[in-house]
């Protein structure tokens, strides 16, 4: 039988990009990348019974081989695993843990690493029902099996029709430091008895999972249609365009990077210091990704460097606060080695990170301890103009589903 799934993307945007980010669980593992078409989505969107696949790699780094495996839950919209579901259920497969066969070998590099890739849905699984999924990628080489990484993604059954708009006159300010959303789900297809209890919302802004609003409850539900309309919670802070720099010719520094230098055994490139911005910067960033590229972009996978990459940001410190590396390409709070260092003499803070070589978007986010939601005001600011992309997530469960239904999705830019 033929595999298949369709990428599914509805309104404004052709890529989808959201708030789950890719976990990595052990420290030898880098680079960990999801993809559809080859465009970086951290949560892919596939179209229950489509054609389009995921790619998933990552590199663990040495050239011995591991055996690597996955396993694929259902989640509900929370991402919590769906307790009432068995996984013949929602998944069509023989096989519980299924074998990562493709691994190659990295080719003129100072650093070795092997290459593991393989793609959702294959050959030996595919999904049967719509909603968000869990893989979580084992090392199985040791005798008891050891989580490594954990990639999300959805796969949706387009049931509603979700509209909206990101207006820069909010309830707070006009023209200000906000955004606010505005959104209408027509959801008379559905068989809902109550669409209030029945259908729930995600919405998240640049995929950020520390301020995505879950669930704000509609404003006006006639015949079918819901609406919200200045409704507080969806009021965002506008934050400023990505930072970024470019390294693919390990011979010469590349794009903002001051110097690149070698210190036996591993390249170290230093990025210009940054500055707080107090403005709005216009530039043509790439929503916080990042692109794995050399010189001769031939094979990107196997033949790109790693290196340490060096940055840093003047500003004066800040009280009971962290400061971190942030990017669509790393999951910054739970990986501390993206918390960066204050260096009093220098008046700055400083981070390194071990990255493989390419393009990189960035910005630096500060996080008050004991506060789950960061900020982007203290070093890039808020801006209403910012180009932000809202995604908006509908799912659905009647009284007798045992599942949640993903029914809609929509990328609204501002």
């Amino acid at each position: 039988m033929r595999i298949s799934t369709l990428f599914c993307t509805f309104l404004l945007a052709v890529v989808a990009t959201f708030a789950q980010r890719n976990h990595v669980l052990r420290n030898d593992i880098h680079t960990l990348r999801t993809k559809i078409d080859g465009n970086l989505a951290s949560l892919p969107v596939l179209m229950l019974g489509g054609k389009d696949k995921m790619r998933v790699g990552f590199d663990r780094m040495s050239h011995e081989y591991r055996r690597f495996f996955y396993r694929v839950e259902h989640c509900g919209f929370d991402w919590e695993k769906t307790p009432d579901l068995f996984e013949n259920e929602y998944l069509e497969s023989n096989l519980t843990d299924i074998l990562i066969e493709e691994h190659r070998e990295s080719r003129n590099t100072n650093v070795q690493y092997t290459h593991y890739a393989f793609s959702f849905p294959d050959k030996d699984v595919r999904p049967l029902v719509s909603g968000n999924y869990r893989i979580t990628i084992y090392d199985d080489t040791a005798e008891h099996p050891e989580a490594v990484a954990v990639v999300h993604c959805c796969v949706a059954e387009p049931l509603v029709n979700i509209g909206g708009r990101v207006e820069t006159d909010t309830d707070i300010d006009r023209n200000g430091e906000h955004q606010q959303l505005s959104l209408r789900i027509d959801a008379s297809a559905l068989n809902a008895r109550d669409l209030r209890e029945e259908l729930k919302t995600v919405v998240y802004q640049n995929e950020r999972w520390d301020n995505a609003v879950w669930n704000a409850p509609p404003t006006h539900v006639n015949a079918g249609v819901l609406l919200w309309q200045h409704q507080p919670r969806l009021i965002f802070k506008a934050g400023n365009e990505y930072r970024r720099f470019e390294l693919v010719n390990m011979r010469m520094p590349g794009m903002r990077v001051e110097s690149l230098r070698w210190f036996p055994p591993y390249h170290h490139a230093t990025l210009l210091t940054d500055e707080i911005r107090r403005n709005y910067l216009l530039i043509e960033d790439r929503n916080g990704t990042s692109v794995i590229r050399n010189t001769d972009n031939l094979d990107n996978e196997t033949e790109s460097e790693y290196l340490f990459v060096h940055f840093s940001v003047e500003t004066e410190p800040f009280e009971q606060a962290d400061v971190y590396i942030d990017g669509r390409w790393c999951d910054t709070f739970r990986q501390p080695e993206h918390r960066m260092a204050y260096n009093h003499e220098r008046g700055c803070y400083e981070g390194v990170l071990f990255l493989k070589q390419g393009y990189y978007n960035y910005r630096y986010l500060v996080r008050t301890k004991g506060k789950e939601q960061s900020e982007t005001a203290p070093i890039e600011g808020d801006f209403h103009n910012t180009e932000n992309l809202y995604a908006v997530m509908a799912y659905f469960r009647s009284p007798t589903d045992r599942y949640d239904r993903l029914v809609g999705i929509a990328n609204i830019k501002s």
